[in-house]
């Protein structure tokens, strides 16, 4: 039986810095991330009701902000200051 892993690059050098890689961890984008542009839009805290729903210790603050007691947006407050902002929409039925 042939190993699975056999010609998949097993003698290649992976440090190679000659190819060009578009696989980037997570917590290591640039400054143009999506999260940073999620809080340029005009904020839903002015129009409903907020209401934190997690505050712990060592992890993120998730806030939950409703219009007419219907969540319209999640609040993630990230530990390095940043935020992410996640719009609910509902279809109208």
């Amino acid at each position: 039986m042939e190993n699975y892993l056999s010609g998949r690059g097993a003698g290649e050098d992976l440090n190679s810095s000659s190819k060009d890689s578009s696989f980037r961890p997570f917590l290591s984008q640039s400054s143009s991330s999506p999260i940073e542009q999620i809080t340029n839009e005009p904020s839903l805290s002015q129009e409903g009701d907020s209401q934190v729903i997690f505050d712990e210790k060592d992890c993120p603050k998730v806030e939950v902000i409703s219009v007419d007691q219907k969540p319209r947006q999640i609040v993630i407050y990230l530990d390095d200051g940043r935020l992410l902002k996640i719009n609910c929409e509902y279809s109208e039925c």
